[in-house]
């Protein structure tokens, strides 16, 4: 018999923060590496769009945990959908584990962060999250708007019946 996934995910190795750190720098050298009370920091500036603002956004990352994502500055708009309550953005839904401790911050979340402020920026001009989603019923996810394609995996399209 085959490794669960449990035992599975243990045998991935984990990219080293400093692997992590030169990756970041090589694609996003604007940014800057810092260490805070044991939790790696990078912050640097992202721009979805050429006549978007330039988000000022931090990343806390420590080995055994999810990174998580705010945004500095600008301060975002009240109740931004797709943030969960303690203020970092929803990216993914951590139960689906689209995040694995074997990939590079550099090709998934700082894009995924960029990806995630194009959908905001879009919010602002339509009142509805036009990003994927798959998660609205979880508690601990800011549900101040409604979302038109709720209830399909992040890696699914959404059929008409949901955007209608």
């Amino acid at each position: 018999m085959g490794l669960t996934k449990a035992e599975y995910s243990q045998l991935k190795p984990t990219i080293n923060l400093g692997l992590q750190n030169l990756h970041i720098l090589h694609r996003f050298p604007g940014f800057a590496y810092r260490r805070e009370r044991g939790v790696a920091v990078w912050r640097g500036t992202l721009q979805p769009r050429q006549f978007s603002p330039k988000y000022r956004v931090a990343i806390r990352y420590k080995l055994s945990s999810y990174p998580t994502v705010n945004v500095i500055s600008p301060t975002l708009a009240s109740r931004p959908p797709h943030v969960w309550k303690d203020g970092t953005l929803c990216l993914y839904y951590p139960k689906e584990k689209p995040w694995q401790k074997d990939m590079l911050l550099a090709k998934t979340i700082i894009p995924w962060t960029a990806l995630w402020l194009y959908y905001y920026e879009l919010w602002l001009d339509t009142g509805k999250w036009l990003g994927p989603s798959s998660h609205a019923s979880d508690s601990k996810l800011q549900s101040w708007s409604s979302n038109p394609v709720e209830g399909y995996s992040i890696l699914e399209k959404p059929t008409e019946q949901q955007t209608a």
